[in-house]
């Protein structure tokens, strides 16, 4: 009879290499710039905007110009500008840059009416009111009527 003797077996795996330290901050990198190339690519392109838009219809005389936003801000007490000369059709955006409320109204020798915030301009916002009409129109803070300023519409 032969002698057998049982023997342990052991199987050995392979390992897997694994990648750290310089090799792994590399590969990240790389695979940051592909990525990155993948979103430039796909969110990159350019589209033709212009294609859908309507051709306008209005065309406009060279006499005629444009109408233009001015703003005038109002400041511890003060408006600035405190003239102000524009165009008719032109509109002006009154902002209050002061710590209280604010109320635009024109002037006792005004002859323009409706020209009223309608109400107080808290701080950070704005009034507009567009002038249709030539003249010379005083405006003042309801609040303290002393803070004046005018608007020459040309």
């Amino acid at each position: 009879m032969t002698d057998f003797e049982p023997q342990l077996a052991v199987k050995k795996e392979k390992k897997m290499p694994t990648v750290s330290g310089p090799g792994l901050f590399w590969m990240l990198i790389i695979l940051m710039l592909v990525l990155f190339g993948l979103a430039v690519s796909i969110l990159g392109r350019t589209q033709n905007l212009g294609t859908d838009l309507p051709t306008p219809t209005e065309t406009v005389s060279p006499e005629t110009k444009p109408s233009r936003i001015y703003t005038i801000s109002y400041k511890s007490g003060v408006f600035s500008p405190t003239n102000l000369r524009i165009h008719a059709g032109d509109t002006v955006r009154f902002k209050n840059e002061g710590i209280f409320p604010i109320r635009i109204v024109s002037g006792p020798d005004s002859r323009l009416v409706g020209f009223d915030s309608v109400g107080d301009i808290p701080q950070g916002s704005y009034f507009s009111f567009t002038f249709a009409a030539k003249g010379i129109f005083d405006y003042y803070n309801d609040r303290n009527p002393k803070e004046t300023g005018t608007i020459i519409v040309r």
